[in-house]
C-alpha cells in the first residue's frame, strides 16, 4: 500500500492537536510533529498520543516561514520511497475523507499533487451563547463543538515523492515566506475536503492572534491577512452570525455558494496563486 508521511508544524494548538493527530493516524504511515515554540501544552499533548505512527520530531522555536516544512521533508526524505506521498498537515485540520481514493486518481492521471478544498469552521454568535451559558467544553471533540463553516480557498496539501522532486528550504526575494510546497507539480483533478477549525473558543482565539502577531513580527511577510490585529487585538471581532454560515452535519457534504466563489475571484485576481482556483472557470 502507498505510504503517506505527514508533516505537522504546530504552535499553541494544545486544545486540538491530539485530536488532529489521532484522526490523521487512520491513514498515515508516519506523522512527524515539530512544536515550533508553543507556550501552551502542545508538546505534552503530542507526547501523550506518541506511537509508532505519531512521532514527536522536534521541539524548537524558530521564526515561522514555509521553509520550515521543507526542512522537515529534507530530514525525513531518506525514509521515503519513490511513490510515497507527503501530506502537509496543519494542527487544527481534519480531512473529511481518507486521501486514498484521491491518491489512486492522481496515480492514474500521472499527477504529483493533490489539492484540498478548505472549509473554515467559525465561532458564531450561536457558539458564543453556548459558551457563555457554560455549555461548551473542550472535553468534546472539536467536530461536535463547531458546526458552522464557510468555504475558504484551495490549498496544496499532498505531493508525490520521486527522484526529481525539489522543495527549496530557504527564503528569497521571490518567496519571502519560503515555499509552502514543491513548485510546478501536475495537479490531480480530484480534490479533498479539509475541515479547518481555526477559531474554537475565546481563549484559543486570543492566543491565536498573539501567535500570528509574533510570527509577523519575526517576518513581516507572514500572515498579512492578520495585519489589522495591531489596531484591534480582540477575539470578539471574529465572532460571526451563524445565519451567514453553512451548517455541517458530519456527512461529508459541503456547500460552496456562487457568492463565495465570486469573493475568491475578487480576492485573488492578479495574484500569483490565482490559477489554483481553476474551478471558477
Amino acid at each position: 500500500m502507498t505510504r503517506i508521511h505527514a508533516l505537522c508544524l504546530a504552535r499553541n494548538e494544545g486544545d486540538v492537536i491530539a485530536q488532529t493527530l489521532l484522526h490523521a493516524s487512520r491513514f498515515c504511515h508516519r506523522i512527524y510533529v515539530w512544536d515550533n515554540g508553543s507556550e501552551d501544552d502542545t508538546w505534552e499533548q503530542v507526547k501523550r498520543v506518541e506511537s509508532a505512527v505519531i512521532v514527536p520530531y522536534r521541539r524548537e522555536g524558530s521564526p515561522f516561514h514555509f521553509g520550515l516544512r521543507a526542512q522537515m521533508f529534507a530530514d525525513i526524505r531518506p525514509t521515503c520511497q519513490p511513490g510515497d506521498w507527503i501530506f502537509v498537515l496543519d494542527a487544527d485540520e481534519f480531512l473529511a475523507e481518507s486521501p486514498r481514493r484521491a491518491i489512486a486518481a492522481a496515480e492514474r492521471e500521472g499527477a504529483r499533487q493533490i489539492n484540498t478544498l478548505q472549509y473554515n469552521f467559525i465561532f458564531t454568535d450561536t457558539d458564543l451563547a453556548l459558551w457563555k451559558a457554560g455549555d461548551d467544553s473542550r472535553g468534546l471533540p472539536v467536530q461536535q463543538r463547531r458546526r458552522y463553516y464557510r468555504f475558504s480557498n484551495i490549498e496544496q496539501r499532498l505531493f508525490r515523492v520521486d527522484d526529481a522532486l525539489v522543495w527549496p528550504t530557504g527564503v528569497d526575494a521571490a518567496r519571502p515566506r519560503g515555499y509552502a510546497m514543491p513548485p510546478k507539480l501536475k495537479k490531480c483533478s480530484r480534490r479533498l475536503a479539509n475541515c479547518h477549525y481555526q477559531y474554537r473558543d475565546p481563549e484559543q482565539m486570543q492566543l491565536r492572534l498573539a501567535t500570528r502577531l509574533a510570527a509577523r513580527a519575526a517576518n513581516r511577510h507572514n500572515f498579512q491577512h492578520y495585519r489589522n490585529i495591531d489596531e484591534n487585538f480582540d477575539w470578539m471581532r471574529f465572532v460571526e452570525p451563524s445565519a451567514d454560515c453553512h451548517y455541517y452535519r458530519g456527512d461529508g457534504r459541503f456547500k460552496i455558494t456562487l457568492a463565495e466563489r465570486a469573493r475568491l475571484f475578487r480576492r485573488y485576481f492578479g495574484h500569483h496563486t490565482f490559477f489554483r482556483f481553476d474551478f471558477l472557470a
